[in-house]
């Protein structure tokens, strides 16, 4: 289980300890992989920029999100007071550098490797496979297309979800600024052309919708008001994801709009039709990030009650795969490629 632990506040869950699970026994030879643990040695909050010295007048949506951090900064320090237990207490002056140093090679290697343009699955056990003579790790029972997700339609054809999970490349300034100067840093996706996505085609009747998002107010406006009503659903609940350090601290401050926050937001949507329960509101998500850029924890085992028995998934804009998920992406098999993963004990 990836859940470590869990209150009326949310949940703190282990990103390391689901991937370690997918790959025990791999190709039956009683041999297991995990992700490298260095990946997830953030033992530092992050610095964040300070301000720029301009004038800058208060809309009436960040009051609202002002109120919003006070809100998840109490409700988790709430849930860290049930919670504080399993973290390791490491002392706040351990540097991040492994982590930092780690993600930097495994992008370097796995972007040299990188496989698009591919349709396949996985119909057996944890596997590892060959590709142009690189090696990636295939979970149990997944299938993947490594495919611009404007041609969705052509590939999934009629193809129905019991849950759609999204991680849009938001466009924003910083990301724009970053991709003069890192090979790192992704394309990115405007609102209208996330909108035009047939997910509407895709999505069952009962079906949920599950979109990670920034804390821009644009975007989250533009979901609620665009992009989901032409999807055929409607805002249902959001969740938060808060990044903490492994003594259990934030990793940045929870600061004034429109500085950087520790928290993402998870924002689900239904159609009218849907008669399963949805995920209760203000929900918090606790994990220690891993150091790879929008490297984000699996929520599968999270969502488990908002599903049926068996549930058909699929993640777009997926970067890895999961066991019993189809997954489709431009990059889906990056953090597949084995230099991010080590022979466990």
């Amino acid at each position: 289980m990836s859940i470590v632990k869990n209150s009326k506040y949310g949940w703190f869950i282990s990103h390391e300890t689901l991937i370690k699970n997918a790959y025990n026994n791999i190709n039956c030879s009683h041999t297991n992989y995990q992700l490298k643990s260095n990946l997830f040695n953030i033992y530092t909050p992050y610095k964040t920029a300070k301000n720029r010295k301009f004038k800058h007048r208060e809309t009436s949506d960040e009051n609202t999100f002002e109120r919003e951090v006070r809100c998840v900064e109490e409700l988790y320090s709430l849930f860290y007071g049930e919670i504080k237990q399993v973290f390791t207490g490491h002392e706040s002056e351990v540097r991040n550098d492994e982590a930092v140093n780690t993600a930097t090679e495994i992008y370097e290697i796995s972007g040299k490797n990188l496989i698009t343009d591919l349709h396949g699955c996985n119909n057996e056990g944890p596997t590892i496979r060959t590709i142009n003579d690189a090696r990636f790790l295939f979970p149990a029972n997944c299938t993947f297309y490594a495919k611009n997700v404007t041609d969705m339609g052509q590939y999934l054809e009629e193809k129905k979800y019991d849950l759609i999970l999204l991680d849009p490349p938001w466009w924003n300034k910083y990301i724009r600024r970053k991709r003069k100067h890192s090979e790192h840093a992704y394309d990115m996706m405007f609102n209208h052309d996330l909108k035009n996505l047939p997910l509407e085609n895709h999505l069952k009747p009962d079906g949920l919708v599950a979109v990670w998002c920034t804390n821009s107010m644009q975007h989250l406006t533009a979901l609620r008001d665009e992009i989901f009503p032409k999807w055929g659903v409607k805002f249902v609940s959001k969740w938060y994801w808060v990044k903490v350090t492994k003594s259990g601290v934030p990793i940045c401050q929870f600061s004034q709009p429109p500085r950087k926050q520790p928290f993402e937001q998870i924002i689900f949507a239904a159609a009218d039709s849907r008669s399963l329960p949805n995920p209760p509101d203000g929900k918090l998500v606790a994990s220690v990030p891993s150091a790879l850029h929008s490297h984000k924890p699996p929520l599968c085992q999270l969502l488990q009650d908002f599903l049926p028995p068996g549930p058909n998934c699929l993640e777009v804009f997926a970067r890895y795969l999961l066991p019993d998920w189809t997954s489709y992406g431009r990059e889906v098999l990056r953090l597949q490629h084995e230099s991010l993963y080590e022979i466990s004990e």
